[in-house]
């Protein structure tokens, strides 16, 4: 079989198809332009392009496997990204609005790949309410669980990724506006009392926020407070335990094949 040296694959919401030329070049120009706001295994930059402030993800190059998986079975982290974030809009769920995505495939492996979407000034982020970084903290946790409930649950959507730094957060007339991001893992489908419980489990947060969430949340569904304190904390150290046997894990990987530990990187 022979395959094209390099082929792009993209899609635009069709109320921003001007910007098609100027997304079909992100290949060429992200790493020359744009101002970098967030880099690690992944990076975020903010460009500005005519009248639009766009945000730019670029995705870490994944995998062999996932290199092909992502070609021609599930779609890239910037496809699915594009997708959910068109679901979302349309159940109104807040997220930046898509723009579109670029996939770059080199040989029929997915080689890079980039998502766009508005740029949402925000205020802050979850992260910096959980470490008590912010004012009236405990009527933003408040606001952020009932949000969660009704936006996500209520919709069926379960965040396979809700860690603090994916809420967005700004203050509009003395209320609170959550801009949920990072969608390219997501699950749709019937979600319980349980398992809406267990979406709090990546909060990595001390224990008396997790009661004060927990208590929120069964109130919300009229279930007992005590029953769901005791599930998100066992959630809580599940999902730490797992963390950590995953670090472990790598790092005796890394040992194995003569890399570098995290730490030295």
């Amino acid at each position: 079989m022979i395959f094209e040296k390099l082929k792009y694959r993209f899609e635009l919401a069709p109320e921003h198809s001007e910007l098609k030329p100027w997304v079909c070049e992100l290949n060429s120009t992200f790493s020359t332009s744009g101002i970098s706001i967030f880099k690690s295994r992944n990076e975020v930059k903010i460009f500005s392009v005519g009248n639009y402030q766009l945000n730019v993800k670029s995705f870490k190059i994944p995998n062999l496997i996932n290199r092909v998986a992502y070609v021609y079975f599930r779609g890239s982290k910037a496809e699915r990204s594009f997708r959910y974030a068109r679901k979302f809009l349309l159940l109104g769920v807040n997220t930046p609005s898509a723009i579109g995505y670029l996939d770059v495939v080199e040989r029929g492996l997915l080689k890079q790949s980039y998502y766009v979407s508005l740029h949402f000034n925000a205020d802050f982020t979850l992260r910096e309410v959980l470490n008590y970084k912010v004012d009236n903290r405990e009527e933003i946790i408040r606001q952020w669980v009932n949000f969660t409930y009704a936006n996500l649950h209520q919709n069926n959507i379960f965040h396979l990724d809700y860690s603090p730094g994916n809420t967005l957060i700004s203050s509009v007339d003395g209320r609170y506006v959550f801009q949920v991001v990072d969608l390219n893992r997501m699950s749709f489908g019937s979600i319980d009392f349980v398992k809406g419980l267990s979406n709090f489990r990546q909060l990595d947060t001390d224990i008396s926020t997790l009661e004060f969430i927990a208590a929120q949340y069964a109130t919300i569904c009229d279930e007992d407070i005590k029953t769901a304190t005791k599930l998100l904390l066992g959630f809580d150290q599940k999902n730490k335990a797992s963390r950590k046997f995953r670090g472990d894990m790598k790092q005796v990987l890394r040992s194995f094949l003569g890399l570098k530990s995290d730490s030295e990187d």
